[in-house]
């Protein structure tokens, strides 16, 4: 072994370089050779033929535009499900506290994003009767 070594590093650098670029041509070569894909601007068969069952399905417009948000505003979540107990507003978000049953906390989070608004964090806190929501908002960029 300590001989290969020796012969290797008695070959001039030209010779050892070309050698190495030889090596892996010759392991790039099945590769190149032997997987070749056909490059064609047509979908296959099957998928072609279940996407034109699928058009149907999706009516005249499939992609509708995204509605503009509404414009939030603290004073919308004074329900009679939850109660307003706090807004406290702080660059482009704030804290938002609210007294609430617990059925009315998932739609909560659904109304926040129809104004633009995505929670940051949340706590729920029981407190009498009900629960006490404290979140805190960030109004989502659409730049």
């Amino acid at each position: 072994m300590g001989n290969l070594a020796e012969r290797w590093c008695d070959f001039s650098p030209r010779i050892r370089l070309g050698a190495g670029l030889l090596m892996v041509g010759l392991l790039m070569a099945p590769g190149v050779y032997c997987h070749r894909e056909v490059i064609s601007d047509e979908m296959p068969v099957p998928l072609s033929s279940q996407w034109q069952k699928m058009m149907p399905l999706w009516g005249d417009n499939p992609v509708e535009p995204a509605s503009p948000a509404k414009p939030f505003s603290a004073l919308d979540f004074d329900t009679e499900d939850s109660h307003l107990v706090s807004w406290q507003p702080a660059g482009a978000g704030g804290e938002l506290a609210l007294e609430a049953n617990w059925q009315s906390i998932p739609p909560l989070f659904i109304r926040l994003a129809e104004r633009g608004q995505s929670v940051r964090g949340f706590s729920i806190v029981p407190e009498r009767q009900r629960l006490k929501v404290t979140l805190q908002l960030e109004a989502l960029d659409d730049d």
